[in-house]
């Protein structure tokens, strides 16, 4: 009958410790949410923060802009035949100097020569025929003087011989064309120039036409360019063009623009533009890589650092101080990107009090405070950091989970089974 009290007995130091510290760690909550209530809380001014600012000014802008190109001849003349047949040889290579009058290949002229003594044939066939319809007209009109035959007859004999006289003449212009097919077998230059293309070689079959030799003519020199769409009307009104070469960085020439694609190239969508040298050429040549530089002077434009803009809900914005030492941020819309600034089209009117540094940490409304000078190369780190002062309800909170977090540890270090060299064990 007594078994079941002496169990329950042996068990009450245990749950009497238990109950203890629950009720220590509501008192301890309990003492800090008075002390939160009755302790007034401390306010704290924020000091300003250190900024650097630029006055907004509009100035006329520098439109400098460069694109790449290559070096070409004014005039580049693709020679070819007149006549199709056989490539026989080639007499110029790529980097030779020709001369007018030049040969530069021929055809092989077995293709030509028969056709050329057929139409010899013809034409004399044709010049026998008139001088046998000649010697017909004059038996004819000798018979009408003494009136053995009619006019009809001598008529006859005239056409006859009208007739003959013009089968005569188109033989012979047979033959001209015939002579004329065999000359233009022979491929000569028309001008002084240099070789810049072979396109053919010996023992090749060549159509009418086909290019053969590609000759650029001396002359101008010029570099031949793309413009994109954006940059088309400026490159329209650019008064003053550069050109500078890889292969001789130190020099420069003068340049203007000879030539302006009205229509876009189908595959780039980009403009062809030529631009021809100014000066001396001597050192240039044929398929160098250039850089076209042009510079203009345009209206005057608001451009303020890449490092004044942050965004805001998807907006474009800046800060400004104010007069009363603060900030507030202003909706602005970007223009052209330079390489460290950007164009200011609307939101600045000019003589505003810009930051330039740190506008993604403001927030509207702080105080701020000037900063003169250049900026530091590397900003040292601070060592300590401000706390944020706590309400007296978030201090209560805090200290009384800390309290339960505390008595959890302990309650669950006294359960049975701990290890006896743990917090709180069965000795005690």
């Amino acid at each position: 009958m007594f078994a079941a009290p002496s169990k329950t007995i042996a068990s009450c130091p245990r749950r009497r410790r238990a109950a203890l510290t629950l009720v220590l760690a509501a008192g301890l909550a309990t003492a800090a949410a008075g002390c939160a209530r009755g302790e007034p809380e401390v306010e704290r001014t924020e000091a300003p923060r250190p900024v650097r600012t630029i006055t907004v000014t509009a100035a006329a802008s520098a439109d400098d802009w460069s694109l790449p190109g290559e070096i070409r001849p004014r005039i580049e003349v693709r020679y070819g035949f007149r006549v199709g047949g056989r490539l026989l040889e080639r007499k110029v290579q790529v980097g030779d100097r020709v001369a007018p009058g030049q040969l530069l290949a021929r055809l092989d002229p077995r293709d030509l020569t028969p056709a050329l003594e057929g139409q010899r044939a013809q034409e004399a066939a044709a010049r026998t025929e008139l001088v046998l319809a000649s010697a017909d007209l004059q038996r004819a009109e000798k018979l009408r003087s003494g009136n053995f035959v009619s006019d009809a007859n001598v008529d006859r004999a005239r056409a006859t011989v009208r007739a003959a006289q013009a089968r005569l003449d188109a033989a012979g212009a047979q033959v001209q064309q015939a002579r004329n097919s065999l000359a233009f077998q022979h491929l000569t230059a028309d001008s002084a120039g240099v070789v810049v293309g072979v396109d053919a070689e010996a023992g090749q079959v060549l159509a009418v036409g086909q290019t053969v030799i590609r000759i650029a003519q001396q002359g101008e020199f010029e570099v031949a360019i793309h413009i994109a769409e954006s940059d088309l009307e400026r490159a329209r009104h650019n008064p003053r063009w550069t050109v500078t070469l890889t292969s001789l960085p130190e020099q420069r020439w003068e340049a203007r623009l000879r030539e302006l694609s009205p229509a876009a190239e189908p595959a780039s969508r980009t403009y062809p533009a030529r631009v021809t040298l100014i000066g001396d050429t001597a050192a240039v040549a044929y398929g160098m890589s250039a850089t076209v530089h042009g510079s203009s002077v345009g209206d005057e434009r608001i451009r303020v650092p890449l490092t004044a803009l942050f965004s805001r809900d998807g907006q474009p914005r800046v800060w400004l101080v104010t007069p009363e030492g603060a900030v507030a941020s202003r909706s602005v819309t970007p223009g052209r990107l330079g390489d460290d600034s950007i164009e200011i089209l609307y939101g600045l009117a000019g003589g505003e009090q810009l930051v330039t540094a740190g506008a993604n940490l403001l927030r509207a409304n702080q105080r701020v405070k000037l900063v003169a000078g250049p900026p530091p190369a590397a900003a040292p780190r601070s060592g300590t950091a401000t706390a944020t002062p706590r309400s007296g309800a978030a201090a209560a909170t805090a200290t009384a989970t800390t309290a339960a977090t505390t008595a959890a540890t302990v309650s669950a270090a006294s359960a049975p089974g701990s290890a006896p060299g743990s917090a709180g064990g069965a000795r005690q």
